[in-house]
């Protein structure tokens, strides 16, 4: 059915393309192969207020409009993607982002804009909360002198705050720590020093610069991190809520994701980038001083 879509597309001059909307288009698209259908059966009455916004999302950025034109499954089934999770994509929410990419085929030799679906950290708090299986889930800083154990091994940390708030703020930030209690008293913990999510930023950073998130609230990408690293890595694990549905779309969905990250590392050539260490979609701005 792609194969059918995608030829359709390229039959059109880019002229002709460009005078049929895209809501039109993609009336069109969803109309055949049962993907209304799908999206009605996850959504229900919200189901076009969200193909309006699918729309709204394409006509706003030039390049999903390159990847809606040249592989328009992509967007559709990224779409879909979100709807199975009843996250939004507006991505000034931060749920979750469809963001376009230059895919490159190296047997080939060709590139064609495509899209792919990224997991925002807001919406992977979202989903770890809909399982249930959440007593609490947290991320803090540490100041400098809070610190007093961390073993590597079990990831024990032990941390004595500085109650005084005001004197605390004076201090300089070392490190993050993330954690949280599933409702049957499971408990997981994790630290990542400052120096760690510096490391962690420059070695999934696009480009040379520092993306305008990190520049522009560092403390909260670096938060993001830790929660992303967290749930990411170790929330999917628990048995407790293997075993709910909820529990399965988020370990289905981090598994997607991060594949989807991995495959976009080096590929994307888009004014929307996903940052790979948090999940958000920030533009990608080069310093004036630069």
């Amino acid at each position: 059915m792609a194969n059918i879509i995608q030829n359709q597309v390229q039959k059109q001059t880019p002229a002709a393309a460009a005078q049929q909307s895209i809501g039109a288009m993609l009336n069109t698209f969803l109309d055949r192969d049962g993907m209304r259908k799908r999206f009605d059966e996850l959504l229900g009455k919200r189901a076009p207020q969200f193909v309006s916004s699918i729309v709204s999302m394409v006509n706003a950025d030039k390049n999903m409009q390159q990847a809606f034109m040249e592989s328009p499954m992509t967007v559709i089934q990224s779409a879909l993607k979100a709807a199975t999770f009843d996250l939004p994509i507006d991505q000034n929410l931060g749920y979750a982002y469809i963001v376009p990419f230059k895919n490159y085929k190296k047997d080939t030799g060709t590139k064609k804009m495509e899209a792919t679906f990224i997991l925002g950290w807001k919406g992977m708090h979202q989903l770890a909360l809909r399982t249930g299986a959440y007593k609490t889930i947290n991320v803090v800083d540490i100041r400098k002198g809070e610190l007093k154990s961390y073993n590597r091994l079990t990831e024990e940390v032990v941390v004595d705050f500085i109650e005084d708030e005001a004197e605390r703020e004076k201090l300089p930030v070392i490190g993050y720590v993330g954690y949280y209690r599933l409702v049957n008293g499971a408990e997981k913990t994790i630290y990542m020093s400052k120096a760690a999510i510096e490391a962690h930023e420059r070695k999934f950073r696009k480009g040379e610069y520092q993306g305008k998130g990190w520049r522009d609230d560092w403390d909260a990408m670096a938060r993001k991190t830790v929660y992303r690293q967290l749930i990411g890595k170790w929330g999917v694990m628990s048995i407790d809520y293997q075993t709910r549905d909820e529990g399965k779309q988020l370990a289905d969905v981090m598994a997607d994701d991060s594949k989807a990250e991995d495959g976009l590392i080096g590929i994307i050539d888009t004014d929307i980038v996903a940052d790979q260490a948090t999940g958000e979609v920030i533009p990608q701005e080069v310093p004036e001083n630069a």
